[in-house]
């Protein structure tokens, strides 16, 4: 080969593999995020606030109830195409699904009720009364709940500021009976998040009008202990890491993101987003996602001691999430607002290592 073809080609090769090095570099240069956008659906029709979330994973089903538009608004839970407006509702809260017995379980605090539906075609299958929360109109007796699968018991908080009483309580709901089989009395008129520590035998809640969160044993059916911490107010979120024996809970103005260990004491604390109504703990990937009016807040845990804010991203107002990890998907529902229309925002959630 002539000398001056070799020198070309040896140049040519040179540029390119800088090219390729170039090339590598920038894509590992390129930041990692815990979740993509990955759809929109948009909700002309529906206005007023959301409230929370619930999955039928074998009919592929995502549920939310639209507290203002008096319905459960229903989507695929792979695409996020929105299939169904369910109607007859007054003022819907929580929602959970019952795989066991084919139910959706709707707190309807409008009707002072748990209302059942069929997951088949969602017909009326049951109503159960709660305390009457009529009094002042307000529609939140019954309000937060909390559905755990492991015994198919439906923790529903009701009474209270709604039903113009001092204190509330926590009605349990068996699916496997299909009535009430026991109430628990809580300190407070204002019940929000729940979440359980099945190894341990506890219950959390947050008593917002407190600002303290209740710590309730599940074998004796009483609050044995109430934790605060300084700076904290209308703590509405929370989640539980049962393995570790943390409580994670958010406050609003300011928003503030706590952990608490097992003896309530604050162990980290951290800036989160405001106005923040729901939140989820993943073990497997060790974060904690906070969905406020002022975006989504993701913390990741480093140590059961230590935590690091990962992401804070837009979400349009929407305070209502809901992480589904058989799907690896992250679900936000934002309302209408003054320059957008109501949507459901689909996430995929990535794994990477911290």
């Amino acid at each position: 080969m002539p000398s001056h073809i070799l020198k070309k080609s040896i140049c040519c090769s040179a540029a390119i593999l800088v090219l390729l090095c170039i090339s590598t570099g920038a894509k590992a240069a390129e930041p990692q995020v815990p979740v993509t956008l990955v759809s929109t659906t948009y909700l002309p029709e529906i206005v007023g606030d959301f409230d929370h979330f619930a999955v039928d994973l074998k009919r592929n089903h995502l549920f939310v109830s639209a507290e203002v538009h008096h319905s459960i608004e229903m989507f695929d839970l792979k695409t996020g195409a929105h299939l169904q407006s369910i109607g007859g509702f007054k003022t819907p809260h929580s929602v959970a699904f019952a795989p066991e017995k084919d139910e959706l379980l709707v707190a309807d605090g409008g009707d002072s009720a748990l209302i059942l539906l069929s997951g088949d075609d969602f017909h009326r299958i049951g109503r159960v009364q709660l305390i009457d929360g009529s009094a002042t109109g307000h529609g939140d007796s019954p309000d937060a709940a909390y559905y755990d699968a492991a015994s198919r018991l439906y923790y529903i908080g009701n009474g209270g500021a709604s039903a113009n009483l001092p204190d509330s309580e926590i009605s349990v709901f068996s699916v496997d009976q299909g009535k009430l089989i026991d109430k628990i009395s809580i300190p407070g008129n204002n019940v929000e998040s729940m979440g359980i520590d099945h190894i341990h035998h506890r219950l959390y809640v947050n008593i917002r009008d407190k600002q303290q969160i209740g710590v309730i044993d599940l074998v004796a059916k009483t609050v044995i202990a109430t934790w605060t911490a300084p700076g904290l107010q209308k703590n509405t979120a929370l989640a539980v890491d049962e393995k570790n024996e943390r409580v994670f809970v958010a406050g609003r103005n300011p928003g503030i993101f706590y952990v608490f260990d097992k003896n309530g004491k604050v162990i980290s604390q951290k800036p989160c987003a405001n106005i923040n109504d729901d939140m989820t703990w993943d073990p497997v990937l060790k974060r904690v996602y906070v969905s406020g009016t002022q975006g989504l807040s993701i913390f990741h845990q480093d140590s059961p001691d230590t935590y690091a804010a990962i992401a804070n991203i837009p979400t349009n107002g929407g305070k209502t999430s809901l992480y589904v990890p058989e799907v690896k998907q992250f679900y936000i529902i934002h309302p209408q607002t003054s320059v957008d229309i109501a949507g459901l925002l689909v996430y995929r959630v990535n794994s990477y290592k911290q």
